[in-house]
């Protein structure tokens, strides 16, 4: 097997000092080859490769304690990464980031070479990877989208470019390109990913993670970034719960979609598991959202370098934050609270839950960053629907492939576990793959 198709573990496995600064070469020139179709990648990193050189004079009994050794990994454009521009997939930012972020700096640590930063839809409002930059096409069929907000990230593991990347999600937004472009992504516990030096990703709403082919490359991304993390485990017997409901009241998903979630049930009971298909008491969650998502972008905004050069639509969105009172902005903060309580108690009663991840398989490109606010909204709006509920929940949840359409597109479906249990998502993602 030629090491540019590998997982992430496999090829930290097979690099020896020496070799790193070959492999990452190789690395380049298959993105300068594959990315023209895809559009994945903002910007190369131009350190890259004398990290690759310093990583190559390692004693081998160093390199072999790196869990990620000579791994190329690319990191979403919200995400600071040192001589790099922070983007947040627009034009408002123009100096080079002085330092990493601090799960930059424990992917170097683990032996990773950040390759690039990858696009992403101006400070990842919508479901779709679109932007005055252009857009990006999804791997499996270049007129359909990725998804989004990490659809950059996404496409560049799903188009065997970097075996592992680095997204963000307040909404659904690792979990949708991965379902979308047929990988893992994983949405961990609310603050068990530090998101220093910023306090916080979108308020209560958002956790960077880990995106990989494999679940165990998922996994240890996993430890590397979030290394103190107290590993739970479930029952050898799980109950495993399973719906097709959504908060967003009378959407269903895709007859596909709705058989792969029913397929992955069936597939767990085979395994001895007791499955029981059911519907969840969903608390309202729009208001919530809709506050926490409008003042984190008015923050965003204000953070800029240059705020008047941002899109249109993130002018409308960080007005319309710059409106709302302290005093409602807490009220969402208590709702939050309220979610949570009923989702822990839900999880009182079973250990895992499968739902679908989104309502369709992957929508045809659309310039969204190009559409008025109201209309981007419902737009993105359905997509997220499966999504965003655990967000605001804080829990654990796994995007997993399980098939294809008859059309070729990629299936998969979601595992949402109890919070600290993003372990156990991921072993129940492995009996999945």
């Amino acid at each position: 097997m030629d090491l540019l198709d590998v997982g992430a573990v496999e090829l930290a496995r097979s690099l020896t000092p020496g070799r790193v600064a070959d492999h990452l070469l190789r690395v380049l020139a298959r993105i300068e080859e594959r990315d023209q179709g895809v559009n994945a990648f903002s910007a190369l990193n131009p350190q890259a490769l004398d990290d690759a050189r310093a990583l190559d004079l390692l004693p081998s009994l160093v390199a072999a304690r790196l869990p990620l050794f000579g791994v190329p990994v690319a990191v979403k454009e919200e995400i600071d990464v040192a001589g790099m521009v922070t983007t947040f997939g627009g034009r408002g930012n123009s100096s080079p980031a002085a330092a990493d972020s601090e799960v930059v700096t424990r992917l170097r640590a683990a032996g990773a070479v950040i390759v690039g930063k990858t696009h992403m839809p101006e400070f990842g409002q919508t479901a779709f990877t679109t932007g005055e930059w252009g857009f990006t096409r999804n791997p499996h069929d270049p007129t359909r989208s990725p998804g989004g907000s990490s659809g950059g990230s996404a496409a560049a593991v799903a188009s065997r470019m970097v075996p592992l990347a680095l997204g963000g999600d307040a909404g659904g937004s690792i979990r949708i390109p991965a379902a979308w472009t047929g990988i893992v992504g994983l949405k961990p516990t609310r603050g068990r990913v530090t998101t220093a030096p910023q306090p916080h990703l979108w308020h209560d709403l958002g956790s960077y993670g880990p995106l990989a082919r494999e679940v165990d490359d998922v996994a240890t991304a996993l430890r590397v970034l979030a290394p103190s993390a107290v590993r739970r485990e479930g029952p050898s017997t799980l109950t495993v719960g399973w719906t097709l409901g959504a908060p967003m009241p009378g959407l269903r998903p895709s007859p596909e979609i709705a058989d792969a979630v029913a397929g992955a049930a069936r597939r767990l009971q085979g395994l001895g598991h007791d499955v029981q298909h059911g519907s969840l008491r969903w608390l309202n969650p729009v208001l919530p959202f809709l506050v926490q998502y409008h003042c984190a972008v008015r923050d965003e905004v204000a953070a800029l370098e240059h705020p008047e050069r941002v899109e249109r639509r993130s002018r409308r969105v960080a007005a319309l934050g710059s409106l709302i009172p302290e005093a409602v902005f807490e009220w969402s903060q208590r709702r939050v609270r309220r979610i949570e309580e009923a989702v822990d108690r839900a999880f009182g009663v079973f250990d895992v839950l499968l739902t679908p991840v989104t309502p369709t398989p992957p929508h045809p490109i659309r310039r969204v960053h190009e559409m008025g606010y109201l209309r981007a909204h419902l737009l993105s709006s359905p997509v997220i629907a499966y999504t965003s509920y655990w967000n605001l929940a804080g829990l654990p949840a796994v995007a997993v492939p399980v098939g294809r359409t008859t059309t070729g597109l990629p299936l998969a479906v979601q595992v949402i576990g109890p919070r600290g249990g993003d372990d156990l998502v991921l072993e129940v993602a492995r009996l999945l793959g």
